[in-house]
């Protein structure tokens, strides 16, 4: 027993240390972070943790596979999607707003940098003035506000190789140059810019935190993780971060099974969402006055590039993680699904 608490400890030790590392200095203080952390009685998981900077307990976990009762509470939450680039989030962020009309529900929220600042600097407006739906990149975390009723995450993914071929397109598309956009990439190759962009998208999404020295939103910025962080000398701590996947999100969809996306939004939500939104498909890399690229022979050749990169290799690892494991959900989920029909 006395070996067992010891390593225990020891683990409980490491864990700290490589969360600690992960982060800029500034960080907000433990007290901060207790002040966040929140927990309704009563809600599902009873066992909470904290995980990757969030309070499990904040919000609900994986509709299909930690709870599959009634989705009223699901139904009632704050719901929360977290759009990564590239992955779908314009169709379903129109899907949203469409479907909360029908549902007599407010409409949407669309969170971004200085929306989600404002947010931090007045978190109780969160439940003084409600939203029923956030939508945009910055809306992980907000859960850890929401104290007047349940609040849920999901997201829908892609394959991180496929991902930035399609945003390196939409750079090229826009024509954006050095700092503009994207990072410029209008002279560039892909893996050069690829290697600029310096980091896995949705493991940076989950891992952005707000601080505010002051009152005012001009001085709040986006805490992320340090840019030297590579997965290569960090795989515990991102088998952890996609162990709790299923605890933070009620629902991961994925962009190449959007129909039965739509279909597990439905059910966890209990709103009429495949039949409003299944003709829905926008923003696929055609923008107003650009040439349109051969997406055969050039996404294809661009992917076996970025996949040749072994430097980038090390920085795209932890989402390839993330979306392995998002994957195996996603399939689990449907396998649940069609149980429940």
């Amino acid at each position: 027993m006395q070996k067992l608490s010891i390593f225990i400890s020891t683990v409980l030790s490491i864990s700290l240390l490589i969360y600690a590392g992960l982060f800029l200095s500034g960080a907000p203080s433990v007290q901060k972070r207790q002040q966040l952390s929140y927990r309704p009685s009563g809600w599902y998981p009873t066992d909470c943790t904290e995980s990757i900077g969030v309070n499990t307990c904040c919000s609900l976990p994986n509709y299909f596979l930690r709870y599959g009762g009634s989705n009223q509470r699901y139904r009632d939450s704050v719901i929360n999607f977290v759009h990564a680039p590239k992955c779908g989030g314009t169709t379903t962020r129109e899907c949203l707003t469409m479907v909360a009309a029908r549902a007599g529900k407010r409409e949407p929220a669309l969170l971004h940098e200085k929306s989600r600042f404002e947010l931090e600097l007045s978190p109780s407006s969160v439940n003084s003035q409600p939203h029923d739906i956030f939508m945009g990149p910055d809306t992980f975390g907000i859960c850890e506000h929401v104290k007047s009723r349940a609040c849920s995450y999901f997201t829908v993914l892609r394959e991180p190789y496929d991902r930035l071929v399609s945003l390196f397109f939409e750079c090229k598309q826009q024509n954006n140059p050095p700092g503009v956009g994207t990072d410029g990439c209008v002279h560039s190759s892909i893996v050069d810019w690829a290697l600029r962009v310096k980091h896995s998208l949705f493991f940076y999404q989950l891992h952005r935190s707000v601080f505010c020295p002051s009152d005012q939103v001009d001085s709040c910025i986006f805490l992320t993780p340090n840019s030297t962080f590579t997965a290569a000398n960090n795989v515990t701590y991102v088998n952890h971060v996609a162990d709790h996947l299923e605890d933070i999100f009620a629902l991961i969809g994925l962009q190449d099974e959007y129909r039965m996306t739509l279909k597990l939004m439905e059910r966890t939500y209990g709103m009429e969402i495949f039949d409003v939104c299944k003709g829905l498909w926008l923003n696929r890399g055609i923008y107003p006055g650009s040439p349109q690229m051969d997406d055969n022979t050039n996404r294809g050749e661009m992917k076996k590039q970025l996949m040749g990169s072994e430097k980038l290799r090390e920085i795209v690892y932890p989402d390839i993680i993330l979306y392995e494991k998002a994957k195996q959900i996603f399939y689990e989920q449907v396998r649940v699904y069609e149980r429940l029909k």
